[in-house]
């Protein structure tokens, strides 16, 4: 604890109480050592109603805690009827449920610190069930001594060391009958998979946990790293955000999965996050994609559908990451903006080009081609591309200058027209 920094003097530390042998036997710990570390704690037990001896659980810690003179908190929800629908599987919303009612317990009590009983081969049974999950490397680093304000004293101890101190010490505890039943993945891992791993290597625990600890250190580099990338390349934009796509593969990865998580609070399997890397354009969900184009990351809601026109009457005039000022010296004429139609073409020193390929020569991003706004005539000629084409038609003393625009639309060359 003391090279971790677990804990400080004074602290008022949160024990998180289910009645099992772990978390029976770290409440006795910090309970025998509070005095030695000069900390305060309050239990916490919350009953999941998943099956019918939660209540005696609940009553088992609320007896132990009046015997040993530790404050208790509990709660009781309806694991189950969460569930029920709710997309997810039975052992996450328990999980949300328990860290939701442990984060709101150690708010109303002052509590600066959740103890939680993890150890070791909790560490091997994650690390297995996310790589089944199909995991990314940094998904290893799964379980940390400290985090936020969880810490887990126990994690440097494997489970049968628990459980030999707790018989020494006669540590009272409850045992939940459906920690055997392997229908549940973790079980099914615990009780079938790990017990092979141990006939290869009898210390899996002490090697995974090595593995875990080292993909920390990498993961806080990774996250570093990523950080100074994004306040250097990333631009918000309304629904989608824009960044130079990175020569490194892992970092563009890495970078695509923090926007993601910034703007939606999610990230996609890496699976298929993946797949970014051979499609120019992957839909992670609904109306969501990842759009790779002449060297920009699109992110978001990078699919423009609507259609716009608007007319000009204003020498300012915004639209969609654009800002164009158009300064019209003819009482005889009218103009419009909208973005493209099928078709679109525009004539330019006396040459017809269609419009999707003067994008294409010009270097334009895909995400950027059904924004962009294009100034019109009554007849809905295009008469100019921002920062790119200037048309015959269009008057010579109508004055029009792309002020500004998204991110990587324009990349400097020679352009019909210069901005």
């Amino acid at each position: 604890m003391k090279e971790e920094r677990l804990l400080e003097e004074g602290e008022h530390v949160l024990v998180a109480v289910s009645g099992g042998i772990d978390s029976m036997t770290l409440l006795y710990v910090l309970r025998k050592f509070s005095p030695l570390l000069k900390i305060k704690i309050t239990a916490a037990h919350l009953d999941h109603r998943i099956r019918e001896s939660s209540r005696r659980d609940r009553e088992f810690v609320e007896r132990i805690c009046r015997q040993w003179n530790i404050p208790v908190e509990t709660s009781e929800v309806d694991v189950p009827s969460l569930w029920k629908d709710s997309g997810k599987t039975l052992e996450e919303i328990a999980r949300e449920v328990r860290y939701d009612f442990l984060k709101r317990t150690a708010k109303k009590v002052g509590a600066s610190k959740i103890a939680l009983a993890h150890h070791k081969n909790d560490l091997l049974e994650t690390v297995v069930h996310r790589l089944i999950r199909g995991t990314g490397p940094l998904g290893l680093a799964c379980i940390s001594p400290k985090r936020e304000e969880f810490i887990r004293p126990f994690l440097v101890f494997k489970r049968s060391e628990i459980e030999e101190y707790a018989r020494k010490n006669n540590v009272p505890y409850v045992v939940d009958e459906t920690n055997y039943n392997v229908k549940y993945t973790r079980n099914f891992i615990r009780h079938r998979i790990v017990p092979l791993m141990k006939e290869l290597n009898p210390t899996v625990e002490d090697a995974v946990y090595r593995l875990v600890s080292v993909t920390h250190l990498l993961r806080n580099f990774v996250e570093r790293t990523v950080q100074d990338f994004v306040e250097r390349n990333v631009y918000f934009y309304k629904d989608y955000a824009v960044f130079v796509e990175p020569e490194d593969l892992f970092l563009f990865l890495e970078v695509t999965r923090w926007v993601l998580k910034e703007m939606y609070g999610r990230v996609p399997e890496y699976e298929k996050l993946i797949g970014t890397l051979k499609s120019k354009r992957v839909e992670l969900w609904s109306g969501i994609f990842v759009e790779r184009s002449f060297g920009y990351v699109a992110v978001g809601k990078t699919v423009f559908k609507k259609k716009y026109r608007v007319e000009v009457k204003g020498d300012m005039l915004e639209m969609e990451g654009f800002k164009i000022r158009v300064v019209n010296n003819r009482n005889d004429m009218k103009f419009w903006v909208r973005n493209r139609k099928e078709g679109d073409r525009i004539i330019v020193n006396g040459r017809e080009r269609k419009l999707k390929d003067v994008f294409i020569e010009k270097k334009v991003p895909t995400f950027y081609r059904d924004r962009v706004p294009l100034l019109v005539d009554e007849e809905d000629r295009v008469l100019w591309v921002p920062g790119i084409a200037r048309s015959d038609f269009l008057p010579e003393d109508v004055v029009v200058e792309l002020l500004e625009y998204p991110v990587g639309y324009v990349k400097g060359g020679t352009y019909f027209e210069q901005v």
